[in-house]
């Protein structure tokens, strides 16, 4: 299989980080789900001592997308690295602003570092549509285990990890009052990501985010044209 980088958008809920882990389970592609890298190194108990990550905790906490720069800046150097790996990555939580992602005349973004890392063909991009509603549904039913991180789907009505056992959790993230102001950062200043990438001609395949996740996965499959 060619080497690939990934990039799926979509709004809080759209099943970004089920369709990466899917990618990450069936064809070994590395996740990196900025999310999980950021809230770990904001929850870090060490973080306390830092004023610039209990600035950054507080955006996160109220549902508001990370200062840009220190994005960009954290996730360069991880997805850098593991890009040197020779493994094939799918981000399911980057690129969340304009300047992560194309960066400027100091800074490099993580569009350019994708395309030297991997080649422009083989950098994809992957939109799940879903609606509001769905969104605000799947986020306020989520639960998450607190020791592995695993989702449990809401369908499962599980009350422990079906991985690890241990307890699940509900993110601040997801309270209701939060996930509408994440779907406001989302259509103001993540979406606009999508038009530049159209712009600077990469490929952008649009999917039905709706459906239960392995039906959506057989999408991302014939979009990304693995077989098996």
């Amino acid at each position: 299989m060619k080497k690939q980088a990934v990039v799926i958008f979509g709004p809080p809920g759209s099943g970004k980080g089920t369709q990466a882990e899917l990618l990450a389970r069936r064809y070994l592609f590395i996740n990196i789900d900025s999310g999980r890298y950021i809230e770990s190194a904001l929850r870090d108990p060490d973080a306390k001592k830092s004023p610039e990550l209990q600035k950054e905790k507080k955006l996160f906490d109220a549902g508001i997308l990370s200062s840009p720069s220190w994005v960009l800046k954290f996730m360069h150097g991880i997805i850098s690295g593991i890009a040197d790996s020779g493994h094939n990555i799918v981000l399911s939580g980057s690129l969340r602003t304009v300047y992560e992602a194309f960066g400027d005349k100091q800074k490099e973004g993580l569009v350019p570092l994708l395309v030297r890392k991997y080649g422009k063909k083989n950098v994809i991009v992957i939109r799940l549509n879903v609606a509001d509603k769905s969104s605000l549904q799947r986020n306020t039913g989520r639960l998450i285990c607190s020791v592995c991180g695993l989702q449990a789907l809401e369908a499962a009505k599980a009350k422990q990890c079906s991985l690890c056992s241990g307890p699940l959790r509900k993110r601040t993230l997801d309270k209701p009052e939060v996930i509408k102001v994440r779907l406001k950062e989302y259509r103001e200043r993540s979406y606009p990501v999508i038009k530049e990438m159209k712009k600077h001609g990469f490929k952008v395949c649009e999917i039905n985010g709706e459906p239960l996740p392995y039906k959506v996965f057989e999408s991302v499959k014939k979009a990304l044209k693995l077989t098996g």
